[in-house]
């Protein structure tokens, strides 16, 4: 499966975590139910909390340019200039709009290469606030529906993906469980 080879340096962007439009390419490419074994390892990467997820039209290219380009004005794109920056403020990251009003979270990451850690910011325009476990869910359930692994989007099918490759429990129904009707719904159109 891919990774984030389109995110410049020193960009660390999790796409699996925060891009819509790099899950639904990443969706596309699945043709088997044996290809879904490929997925476990992304998968478990996006973790277990909450997160915003960007469904905008920006790659994660373009989002990067944007936020590398806006470091560059500010004369903040060194390390050490990026560092200093963050540390001055008493909340250890900033904010950043882009072009398209989207707002992004800029954090001091671990990996010395990709310093610049960018995750969409809380409730940001163009984005959904999503748990984990609903996003794998969202993710497996277009994976097989898009190579015909499943012919509906319903509870049964959702609740035996859901035990089979994630090993969580059963919804009681898709109306209650609105965080991932409402991801249905976003990844349908993008389809």
């Amino acid at each position: 499966m891919e990774k984030n080879r389109s995110v410049p340096l020193p960009i660390n962007f999790n796409c699996w975590k925060h891009h819509a439009g790099f899950l639904i390419e990443q969706i596309v490419k699945v043709k088997s139910e044996k290809e879904i074994q490929k997925l476990k390892t992304p998968l478990l990467k996006i973790g277990e909390s909450q997160m915003d997820l960007y469904y905008g039209k920006f790659s994660p290219s373009k989002i990067s340019d944007q936020i590398i380009h806006s470091l560059k004005e500010k004369k903040l794109l060194s390390p050490k200039q990026y560092t200093a920056w963050l540390n001055s403020e008493d909340k250890k990251y900033s904010l950043v709009e882009l072009s398209d009003k989207s707002v992004w979270t800029l954090r001091l990451s671990e990996n010395p290469d990709r310093y610049v850690h960018i995750h969409p910011g809380r409730y940001s325009p163009l984005t959904i606030r999503v748990k984990a476990t609903t996003l794998k869910t969202a993710i497996l359930v277009f994976c097989f529906k898009q190579f015909g692994g499943i012919s509906q989007i319903d509870i049964k099918e959702v609740n035996y993906l859901r035990k089979k490759y994630l090993d969580e429990s059963p919804l009681k129904s898709l109306s209650k469980a609105s965080g991932l009707i409402k991801l249905i719904d976003l990844f349908r159109l993008k389809f």
